[in-house]
């Protein structure tokens, strides 16, 4: 079915949530469907809030109230702001325009382009060389590569299936003669100017707790507020923060 979209994108645009002044992760849908016998759906491009950044989508579904059944009302803080019927959906950018963001993404040899489809050794290979472009492959991309980076250390690992809940990406096992330790890893594909912050590190906590896990790491491709390093700085047999200087030394410690 074609959407109907009421603003463009472009690399540049902004989160639509007033005062912010984060890029864009994620297009906003409106989205509602008609239950059996019409099996319809409808959805367009949410024009109160065409475009938000992962913190601000991330805070409109906690604070959302309402179900998400056919023709019902979801109220948002951020989105859906005339109270339509229908509840919110959101794409990444990188989906959403992926002609964009796919541009520049050869390596400067034209005979070698990268496939950027699968998590495998030579994009892992290129990444080491050229690791801001961990900021560029789609995020559920960048959890895959998280994943591979773990099962490289010897983990075992499982990712989580895809939603836009946030709180875990990937459980990581780690067996040895002592016993058994479970990670859960949330992955923050971030630009380098969007830090994480400790509303997300609180976030984690709460969910390694909640799944009695032994270890919540967050894996970022940018860097931590410094409330977010002081909560976790006592939780440090809890808690692991990972940020881009971590990642980019895993990609170098690859075994291929």
């Amino acid at each position: 079915m074609e959407i109907k979209k009421y603003e463009s994108f472009s690399p540049d645009t902004k989160c639509s949530v007033e005062k912010c002044e984060r890029n864009a992760d994620y297009e906003v849908y409106l989205y509602d469907y008609y239950a059996p016998p019409l099996n319809e759906e409808f959805i367009e491009q949410d024009y109160t809030c065409p475009f938000i950044c992962e913190i601000h989508m991330n805070e409109n579904e906690v604070k959302s109230r309402g179900e998400k059944k056919p023709r019902r009302i979801v109220k948002y803080p951020y989105t859906n702001q005339h109270v339509a019927q229908g509840y919110t959906k959101y794409l990444p950018v990188s989906e959403a325009y992926s002609e964009i963001f796919n541009e520049g993404l050869i390596v400067k040899n034209p005979q070698l382009r990268i496939d950027f489809t699968d998590i495998n050794k030579e994009l892992i290979r290129y990444m080491a060389r050229n690791p801001e472009m961990m900021r560029k492959i789609d995020s559920r991309k960048f959890e895959e590569l998280v994943a591979e980076l773990f099962n490289n250390k010897g983990y075992q690992v499982e990712l989580t299936p895809r939603t836009r809940d946030g709180g875990k990406d990937i459980y990581a096992i780690k067996k040895d003669s002592i016993g058994t330790t479970l990670y859960v890893v949330e992955a923050k594909r971030y630009s380098e100017t969007n830090k994480v912050g400790v509303e997300i590190v609180r976030g984690l906590y709460g969910v390694k707790s909640a799944e009695r896990a032994n270890v919540g790491v967050i894996v970022t491709t940018s860097s931590f507020t410094q409330d977010a390093i002081k909560f976790a700085s006592p939780l440090k047999y809890e808690l692991s923060l990972k940020d881009y200087t971590d990642l980019k030394q895993w990609l170098t410690e690859y075994k291929c």
